[in-house]
């Protein structure tokens, strides 16, 4: 049997029920617990990810039969005998994934998910808001730019507009509760529809504990823009949305909140709490039709990362290739999207926490205070031979 043939037996042997684990339950058990509604959510949503059809439970006990005695005897003699399964399997399994498989009709593309959309996007004066507005403008969408820099909005406008897109702008102090209050009356005062959300707006701190003790203002204006201003972003809009029964929300946090950094309490806590809200409220409002994707973003070469001098010789994404990111978690709408530093880091954690603790106590030791963190400016200031490799050893974490 060729590989095609294979690949196409596979599925029904992996997806393969012992009936004697139904058997064992009472009569009209698991039917009727299949029948409930939230059951039926999860199993839908369970064989979805597997690219399943969900009319497919139905057929799960089915048991045929087939008797081939009737055709044999009718056929003797003739020289006409029915082939072997091997023989024609993989022709027809070929002929289903080429012309009947309804997969193939789905318009998977970022400009079928994102064309003639409405999307919200904080912080896209510069950056990475900056970097997708013009991608989704580029596909067809309709980017509304938030930020506090009218100006530089304006510019970011007009740049999309002479690539021939649409764009608007609002300008809004996003840890200022009662300017998303106003700027989002504006927004759907002006839009009959918005599709979806991109909390993009943030801040960074790099400043260790022993250095912030007299500095609780850091972990306070870090939570209310990067967790306070993107949670009210996002309520403000609920409503909108679950009235509609439709919308996505994209957060972009980072890889800190997988890999815990040393030097990023505030920025880290801030980004876990996000985290955090978003699986609670994901998990309530997927009935309303609301999906959140959650982006742990790696060290991308931006405004925000400047003041750290050292970060000039770690190895970066760019804006453009970060807004890559976000244009997925639209297109696809997975629940997260991760490095696979990040996944790693997250699993180390787990399994061996006092290990993964002095490894980042080394880190702490071979990546000292930036002069920004004790208030100074230090133009010399560079990564050493040993940082560098270490950032590369661990590609796209904050040191």
């Amino acid at each position: 049997m060729n590989e095609i043939a294979k690949a196409a037996h596979a599925p029904q042997l992996a997806m393969r029920i012992d009936s004697r684990l139904i058997k064992a339950l009472p009569t009209g058990a698991l039917g009727m617990a299949m029948q409930l509604p939230a059951a039926k959510n999860v199993r839908r949503a369970l064989l979805a990810d597997f690219g399943i059809p969900d009319d497919i439970i139905e057929y799960v006990g089915l048991t045929a039969e087939f008797d081939t005695r009737d055709t044999e005897r009718a056929l003797e003699g003739s020289g006409i005998a029915v082939p072997s399964l091997e023989g024609y399997a993989a022709k027809l399994w070929d002929y289903w994934e080429r012309n009947l498989d309804p997969d193939l009709f789905k318009d998977r593309s970022f400009e079928g998910a994102v064309n003639g959309k409405t999307v919200v996007i904080t912080g896209a004066s510069s950056g990475i808001g900056k970097a997708a507005a013009q991608k989704i403008a580029a596909a067809g969408g309709i980017p509304l730019l938030v930020a506090r820099s009218l100006d530089k909005l304006e510019e970011t406008k007009k740049e999309i507009e002479d690539e021939g897109g649409t764009a608007y702008v609002y300008s809004a102090d996003l840890s200022d509760m009662d300017s998303i209050e106003r700027v989002v009356g504006e927004i759907l005062n002006e839009h009959a529809v918005v599709d979806m959300l991109v909390n993009n707006a943030g801040r960074s701190i790099r400043r260790g504990i022993a250095l912030s003790l007299d500095r609780f203002h850091d972990f306070e204006r870090t939570m209310q823009l990067n967790f306070f201003g993107s949670i009210k972003m996002t309520m403000s809009l609920l409503p909108h949305m679950r009235e509609r029964r439709s919308g996505h929300v994209v957060n972009i946090s980072s890889i800190g909140a997988q890999t815990n950094p040393p030097r990023f309490s505030a920025y880290v806590a801030s980004k876990a709490a996000l985290d955090a809200w978003t699986r609670v409220v994901g998990s309530e409002l997927i009935g309303d039709g609301v999906t959140f994707t959650t982006i742990h973003m790696p060290l991308v070469k931006t405004p925000m990362i400047e003041p750290t001098k050292i970060y000039d010789a770690f190895p970066t994404i760019t804006p453009d290739e970060a807004a890559d990111l976000i244009c997925e978690a639209i297109r696809s709408k997975p629940k997260t999207i991760n490095t696979r530093l990040g996944t790693f880091g997250e699993v180390a954690y787990a399994l061996a926490p006092k290990a993964v603790d002095q490894i980042l106590h080394m880190a702490y030791r071979v990546f000292p205070e930036s002069a920004a963190s004790k208030g100074k400016k230090d133009p010399s200031e560079k990564a050493s031979t040993e940082q560098v490799a270490l950032a590369h050893l661990m590609r796209g974490v904050h040191w």
